[in-house]
């Protein structure tokens, strides 16, 4: 574990709003969406409340894999990464600690919301599901730590942080995490299926019920993840160190 990575992480860690929104929201709603608004006495049925701990897992990942990475914006702006280009870490590896960060900090949701499902609302899985559950979540953020390099680099501070929030938002209502798709009308049901997030949900739909993620998530996973690293590579090459003013 190297210094750099250490303070990194501390450096989010100490964040108590991003700690709320990433890892007690998602539990909340999951409460919430089984519990308060069920609409029966006893709550929704054992599969409801494994799929809304599945959604809500998803959501509480994709958001802590944005808020954890988009600071690039705040970096570049204070003139951090300027300062970390002078010293002799490689940016390689400066690089390589802001993806080890952003994927370390979706663990956290992932298993405050499973330990949600699993002793507020009775989900039973076998162990070798709940470790594939976690597992295939946990690898299938890094489609999201990618996207939330890619904005770092592609805002300014003024609009990073903002734009966090309303990506997050945009994927997880029209990706299906919220309302499930079979609900939405056929054209928003085409939209979900151009998503990171619809087939993030669907690979962790799969490992909850013990099976391998479907082959078309894998593929649109992997896809989405060349893209968005792809593109930040470029984007990160074309942007100064230290942001705009004004």
């Amino acid at each position: 574990m190297t210094p750099l990575f250490v303070f990194q992480l501390r450096r989010v860690a100490r964040n108590r709003q991003f700690l709320f929104f990433t890892v007690l929201l998602p539990a909340l709603f999951t409460v919430f969406f089984t519990k308060v608004f069920a609409g029966t006495p006893d709550g929704v049925s054992p599969e409801q409340a494994a799929g809304t701990m599945v959604a809500m897992m998803a959501y509480g990942a994709i958001g802590a894999a944005l808020g954890a990475t988009i600071r690039l914006s705040f970096d570049r702006a204070s003139g951090w990464l300027r300062q970390l280009r002078v010293t002799p870490v490689p940016q390689t590896a400066v690089v390589a600690v802001d993806v080890a960060v952003g994927m370390l900090l979706t663990l956290p949701p992932l298993v405050v919301v499973a330990l949600t499902g699993r002793f507020v609302n009775g989900v039973h899985l076998r162990p070798v599901e709940w470790a594939g559950l976690v597992g295939v979540l946990w690898l299938g953020s890094a489609v999201f730590v990618a996207l939330g390099l890619l904005l770092g680099w592609a805002l300014e501070t003024k609009a990073a942080g903002g734009a966090t929030g309303i990506v997050a938002t945009v994927l997880a209502a029209l990706g299906g995490l919220w309302v499930p798709v079979e609900l939405f009308p056929s054209g928003l049901r085409a939209v979900a299926h151009g998503l990171p997030s619809y087939w993030y949900a669907q690979a962790g739909y799969a490992a909850a019920g013990g099976q391998l993620p479907p082959g078309a998530a894998v593929a649109a996973l992997a896809g989405f993840a060349a893209a968005f690293g792809g593109l930040a590579v470029l984007v990160a090459r074309r942007r100064p160190l230290t942001a705009v003013a004004g």
